[in-house]
């Protein structure tokens, strides 16, 4: 396994080049981009695409500071665009990011259900895993928690209805929490064939009374009065510990990736916290061969 952090946080407030700078400054050579980490594109659609975005001067960067790539993540709402425009939409915009991540050398393109139906993410999501095969890229759905992807049983679902090799499911317990999920063992035991990629954060009940610092997230699924809350993954609900120690057991060699929900402002104090924390795991699980 190894570790990555997601650029998207500091997206906003920093150049990519800064961005490498914060992350290398915590021993930390791996980078998950968003669109936004990239120059190029104006307006909302451009912005979460890859197909203006100037890569090779991305490349050229990130290869000049040491930095590798986990993973290319599409922006966040872009496939919910097929409702108006069809699912070649969202097949270019997937082939878009496959295209980039191939030339960054990154493993796997990221993206989102976007609140679509789940027929028409698989009619959008087929031609573009087999477009990924034959550069040797792997498409991942990141389960979230207010739409299809939600429950660990409808992503199965939808990966198997994708049925491509070169298709899977990032896992990310925090977010099947949001969902009222149990995260982990039973949302793992549910996905674990398909799990190509992970991510790790913190996330808890939202308790403002007793953990002012958590920064107040969305409402639980299936509630209207109770919210997550975001902290650092040692204070959160999840067993990251557990996750690690398993993954590594069913064999899983990718990257971890970490993506703290906190305010930019306060991101280097969530990184000097769970960067160490998952390193010293990863490297413990290494030295003992598991």
């Amino acid at each position: 396994m190894r570790l990555g952090v997601s650029g998207q946080l500091l997206s906003r407030t920093h150049a990519l080049s800064e961005i490498v700078d914060v992350f290398q400054s915590l021993d930390v050579d791996a980078i998950e981009l968003w669109p936004r980490n990239l120059q190029g594109g104006e307006g909302p659609e451009e912005e979460q695409r890859y197909e203006k975005k100037d890569v090779t001067e991305t490349r050229r960067l990130l290869e000049h500071r040491g930095m590798d790539v986990a993973c290319v993540t599409l922006g966040f709402s872009i496939l919910s665009k097929c409702k108006e425009a069809g699912a070649e939409y969202g097949t270019n915009a997937l082939k878009g990011a496959v295209d980039a991540a191939a030339e960054l050398g990154a493993p796997i393109v990221n993206c989102y259900l976007a609140g679509i139906a789940p027929e028409l993410f698989v009619a959008a999501a087929q031609p573009a895993a087999e477009y990924a095969e034959t550069v040797g890229v792997t498409i991942v759905l990141e389960n979230e928690a207010h739409d299809d992807s939600g429950p660990a049983a409808s992503v199965r679902k939808i990966v198997e209805a994708v049925g491509s090799p070169h298709f899977g499911t990032q896992y990310d317990p925090c977010n099947y929490y949001h969902a009222n999920e149990e995260p982990y063992p039973g949302a793992y035991e549910v996905v674990k064939p398909y799990v190509r990629y992970v991510h790790l954060k913190g996330g808890c009940h939202y308790d403002p009374e007793n953990r002012p610092r958590d920064k107040k997230g969305g409402t639980m699924r299936g509630s209207s009065d109770r919210f997550i809350g975001y902290t650092s993954i040692p204070d959160g609900v999840v067993n990251a510990d557990g996750v690690l120690r398993r993954i590594a057991r069913d064999g899983y060699t990718g990257y971890v990736t970490l993506e703290p929900h906190v305010d930019a402002a306060e991101a280097l104090d969530y990184y000097r916290i769970d960067v160490p924390y998952v390193q010293q795991r990863i490297r413990a699980l290494q030295e003992v061969g598991v």
